[in-house]
């Protein structure tokens, strides 16, 4: 498995699409605050949009980009002057999704697909810090390679009631945060983090090594070699990389896999403490307590007993 499955692995996202809007210039759409471990995305399927959120530079999007709001921040979309903008209304829909659309509007305008990602405990913890408060993904780069056909599908899908379309957007969806952290990290991954560690290419083996063998007894002079670097150099760069110094960043790497493990296999607490890199299954105790709360017992009650 390649180093970004990896991580990805570790944490659980889920993506929830929810509304299709066509619209005709002007318009403009007013999305508030997510709630906290949200963050609201946009698809822009056909046409264009400008992006307006407090603290950033307006965006203008065109069709295949996708924005996404990692920080929960309000903000809202808009074509042409807002003053004259034709409200936007919920619109009878013959597909799986809310349809939204402003009749009367005048010129072509755009269609796009809004939705959340959905963090639980453990990716609301290491991910969303390691995103910007917004990302842009740019579809019509090369390096976003299957993001446009993907949206393409999604939007051809959510159109019309066809048999299987809500199964079909469902697994569609789950993907497209695994392609959208991809082209990202091709594009400009440079908010300090996990991620940001992950894409460069100095560091990028010590995240491979963690993520592959978390069991071993890593030292920092032990990642530092594999770099090709001095331990002093190797921990400086990637603390300011990734905002965290490499052994704390190795435990948090640890102890989202062993929540994974608890949440999603039956063995017991001892092999998994092993499998995490803990020999001794109180101090393995200690450690998961510390992150999450509750010891690993707790966790695996409480997974248990969530709904799907």
């Amino acid at each position: 498995m390649d180093t970004l499955s990896r991580l990805l692995s570790l944490y659980t996202v889920r993506t929830s699409l929810d509304i299709r809007c066509e619209l005709g210039a002007p318009w403009i759409l007013e999305e508030p605050a997510a709630l906290p471990g949200e963050a609201s995305f946009h698809l822009i399927a056909e046409g264009s949009a400008r992006v307006e959120a407090s603290g950033i530079d307006a965006l203008e999007l065109g069709a295949g980009d996708v924005v996404v709001f990692p920080g929960g921040s309000a903000h809202r979309l808009l074509a042409g002057a807002p003053d004259d903008a034709v409200p936007v209304i919920d619109l009878p829909s013959a597909g799986s999704l809310r349809l939204k659309g402003n009749p009367g509007a005048g010129t072509a305008g755009a269609a796009i697909l809004c939705g959340r990602f959905l963090f639980d405990d453990g990716a609301r913890r290491a991910l969303l810090p390691a995103l910007p408060p917004v990302m842009v993904v740019r579809g019509r780069n090369g390096d976003a390679a299957g993001l446009p056909a993907l949206v393409r599908i999604l939007q051809q899908e959510t159109a019309a009631a066809r048999p299987g379309a809500q199964a079909v957007v469902a697994q569609l969806s789950g993907a497209l945060f695994a392609l959208l952290m991809r082209a990202w990290l091709e594009q400009n991954a440079t908010t300090p983090g996990l991620f940001a560690v992950l894409a460069d290419r100095r560091l990028g083996k010590a995240m491979q090594r963690m993520l592959d063998t978390p069991e071993q007894p890593w030292r920092v002079e032990d990642l530092a070699r594999d770099c090709h670097m001095s331990r002093a150099t190797f921990a400086r760069l990637f603390s300011q990389l990734c905002g965290m110094a490499p052994l704390e960043a190795l435990t948090r790497l640890r102890m989202a896999g062993a929540a994974r493990a608890l949440a999603r296999d039956g063995r017991a607490v001892g092999d998994i403490a092993l499998a995490a890199g803990y020999q001794s299954e109180a101090a393995f105790h200690r450690v998961f307590k510390r992150h999450y709360g509750v010891g690993p017992g707790a966790w695996r009650r409480a997974q248990g007993e969530r709904p799907d």
